[in-house]
């Protein structure tokens, strides 16, 4: 399953395609930049090459002198925020769409709508409540955010899916302890949700109608990609020796498990896409390419 090894210079974060090629991106393990690992699939071979962190669609710049720290998209500010574990902008994108959200800007908690094409400002949505440490995710309607499991909203222990369009941000529905992850594609959105700490649920939303495809006492799904008519994911508990790489039903939520791999390392594994015909991931020093 092996196809790259992936060097000892950085904290693997993301695996993304890019110009018919994948990109495997992490945080330098010295330094403010990032390394960012080119990799051919038809050739096999790799290119290394470090630069500013833009891993997220936007780079953060602190000097030291003031509580803030700059936003940019690009060249632009975007806005500034107050930098603490949980305040750190989380993005998404979808097509064109860059959105970005902060909960602790000079504005309060934002939500952005960036143009990737022309790096130009769309939208900005005051948020209605102060939201911690969301789970992020955007498809052709809108953006979409629930508080992970470390985060939460303020003044109520439920949280709730919420929903941002160009006409705004709407609640969908509350009940959740948190969301787990979400995957996006066309109009649909996949969501795991956690309520006390085993009852965990799979949601298929189209549109902002939504529909349970199953609970569950017990789930180690981590973040799944999109692809080949399915969802992909790494499945497994934390330090295991093994690892499952799993195919889930986009109708019905049934779970099959094409491939079993020992864990490399339990700390650096997961960042993922589906990329020619194949899932792709990140596991401990190698990147894994699974057909499907």
């Amino acid at each position: 399953m092996n196809w790259a090894f992936l060097p000892a210079l950085a904290f693997w974060v993301a695996v993304a395609p890019m110009h018919g090629k994948l990109v495997v991106s992490g945080l330098a393990d010295r330094g403010s930049k990032c390394e960012y690992l080119t990799v051919d699939t038809e050739s096999r071979h790799s290119s290394l090459r470090k630069g500013a962190c833009a891993i997220y669609g936007f780079r953060t710049h602190w000097n030291g002198r003031q509580p803030w720290t700059d936003v940019y998209v690009g060249a632009r500010l975007a806005f500034r925020y107050q930098d603490a574990s949980d305040t750190r902008p989380e993005s998404a994108t979808s097509g064109d769409a860059l959105w970005i959200y902060d909960v602790a800007t000079q504005r309060g908690a934002i939500l952005q709508r960036w143009s990737r094409a022309t790096g130009t400002l769309q939208q900005e949505i005051r948020f209605p409540i102060r939201l911690w440490r969301p789970v992020l995710a955007a498809n052709s309607d809108g953006a979409w955010l629930m508080a992970a499991p470390n985060g939460g909203e303020d003044g109520t222990q439920s949280v709730a899916l919420w929903h941002a369009t160009s006409r705004g941000v709407s609640m969908v529905r509350r009940g959740p302890r948190a969301a787990l992850w979400m995957a996006a594609r066309g109009r649909t959105l996949w969501l795991e949700t956690v309520a006390g700490t085993h009852t965990f649920r799979l949601w298929r939303y189209d549109g902002t109608r939504g529909r349970l495809l199953w609970m569950r006492r017990h789930s180690y799904l981590m973040a799944p990609v999109v692809g080949g008519g399915a969802l992909w994911t790494v499945s497994g508990r934390y330090c295991a020796q093994s690892l499952n790489v799993d195919r889930i039903d986009p109708a019905t939520g049934a779970i099959s498990t094409v491939a079993t791999l020992p864990q490399l390392d339990c700390n650096e594994l997961g960042p993922a896409a589906y990329f020619r015909g194949a899932f792709w991931f990140v596991n401990g020093n190698e990147l894994e390419r699974v057909p499907g």
